[in-house]
């Protein structure tokens, strides 16, 4: 266990424990330490946060007092002024706990996975998934906010990790916003999903559930054949139409 906290604080130790005497970088020594043991190498340290803020997608003034641009050496690092890196020690806890857990499983083999900093985060600071961020734009700003924000988001992510650009996440977003009577925003976010999979029968499915929330049957009987035109296999929008009183 103690070999597998040395690796996860290699990976994972949280911007803000690598602290200077004002005016030089990098430090002689560490200052403010509050997770990581006191003695430990300062350019050790310093790696660390390079990989911690590449996973969270962040630079320095993200927990550090500072600005983008600045000199290091003019950085206030040993300040806990800001509480993003106040949030990066609890974090760091967070995930030794959970991997220390992990190796209670039983079965557990000891070169098994291991939680990282990028598990969650994979390069974004705030790790919600695409659905809840379309949703709460949709809900909270409209469905051009909303769309705007998923193709700002499929531009600088797609192809990584970060979000899941497939076609439910737009699908799931779209059911949020409906259950929340924005049934104008509900259909403007399936109209998008479509744009990129313009013949996914899940995409009509979805349509036509709206249109039962908004308590149309008679819109929602033609998505859901649409659904079938679609792909004739899928047994959902025939289950729905059944479900109405409406045939296949």
């Amino acid at each position: 266990m103690r070999r597998l906290l040395v690796l996860l604080s290699a990976l994972l130790l949280p911007v803000g424990l690598v602290a200077q005497a004002g005016g030089k970088f990098p430090p002689d020594s560490l200052i403010n330490t509050q997770v990581l043991a006191h003695g430990t190498p300062v350019m050790q340290v310093i790696g660390q946060m390079r990989n911690f803020s590449g996973a969270l997608g962040v630079r320095c003034q993200f927990c550090h007092v500072g600005e983008e641009g600045m000199p290091l050496d003019k950085f206030d690092f040993a300040s806990d002024q800001k509480r993003t890196k106040r949030v990066a020690r609890q974090m760091m806890l967070m995930v030794a706990e959970v991997n220390r857990r992990l190796d209670t499983l039983p079965g557990r083999v000891s070169s098994g996975v291991q939680v990282t900093c990028a598990t969650c985060h994979r390069g974004t600071n705030r790790p919600v998934p695409l659905a809840a961020i379309i949703s709460e734009a949709a809900i909270g700003s409209g469905a051009d906010s909303a769309v705007r924000a998923y193709r700002a988001l499929r531009e600088r992510f797609y192809g990584r990790d970060t979000y899941d650009f497939s076609e439910p996440s737009l699908n799931n977003a779209a059911l949020r916003v409906g259950r929340a009577s924005k049934f104008s925003e509900a259909f403007s976010l399936i109209k998008l999903n479509e744009e990129f999979f313009p013949a996914s029968s899940a995409a009509a499915v979805m349509r036509g559930n709206i249109e039962l929330l908004r308590g149309d049957t008679t819109a929602a009987a033609a998505a859901f054949r649409e659904a079938i035109q679609r792909d004739g296999t899928n047994p959902e929008p025939k289950g729905r139409l059944r479900d109405i009183g409406r045939t296949p």
